[in-house]
């Protein structure tokens, strides 16, 4: 039986059990930032859709690297608000998926939102990864160091972690592309190493890249 409409005025508007009265437009923020860039700010917007007043009770991150909060802590119907995270990019490359937990009152499960962060490189380093075989010919290899488009970079210095492996760094066009060479003393043994390569752009940017050297 349907009620009529002046009576379902005299009944106060109530969500049912479990459900939210937080609406996020959006959970899940993708942020690419620019290059040399060390902190990124991700903004979480929700209204709230219901009837009573929402206290964020706490907010929680799955990892040091980023921050967050809310803007503040009691939103009143149909007001909006903002969870403000902040990450550290310091010398982090590539896709970071974190988790940002937010607990409030409307409800008795956290509300789950994602932040993807895709750091660009500022360089690359091709190939990564160099081996030699146990016993065999200790050949000279090299890899390429190639600054990422729109860069100058400067690399001025490669300093490998172990002496088993000596290491020379050459510029192919300066500022933009070099060539690293590696070579093992012998192969006689199991060794591994990682080659910092050390440079910086033309704003003063410091800039650090690694390779790695394996005899197995």
């Amino acid at each position: 039986m349907r009620l009529p409409r002046h009576l379902l005025l005299l009944f106060p508007l109530v969500l049912p059990p479990g459900a939210r009265a937080l609406d996020w437009p959006k959970r899940t923020v993708e942020v690419r930032p620019a290059p040399f860039q060390d902190l990124l700010t991700l903004i979480f917007e929700f209204k709230n859709s219901g009837s009573k007043p929402v206290t964020i009770r706490s907010v929680q991150t799955s990892c040091h690297c980023i921050s967050a909060a809310p803007d503040k802590s009691t939103y009143a119907p149909g007001e909006t608000g903002r969870i403000i995270a902040e990450f550290s990019i310091g010398d982090r490359y590539g896709l970071y998926e974190r988790q940002i937990s937010v607990a409030s009152d409307d409800t008795d499960s956290p509300q789950i939102l994602t932040a993807k962060v895709e750091v660009p490189d500022v360089a690359t380093i091709m190939p990564r990864m160099l081996e030699w075989h146990l016993g065999a010919t200790a050949t000279e290899q090299s890899v390429e160091l190639r600054a990422a488009a729109g860069l100058t970079i400067d690399f001025s210095e490669a300093v490998s972690t172990s002496e088993v492996f000596h290491v020379r760094l050459e510029p192919v066009d300066a500022g933009h592309v070099y060539r690293l060479f590696v070579q093992p003393g012998s192969t006689a043994a199991v060794a591994n190493a990682a080659i910092r390569l050390h440079g910086k752009d033309r704003t003063g940017h410091e800039v650090l890249i690694s390779a790695y050297a394996n005899v197995r």
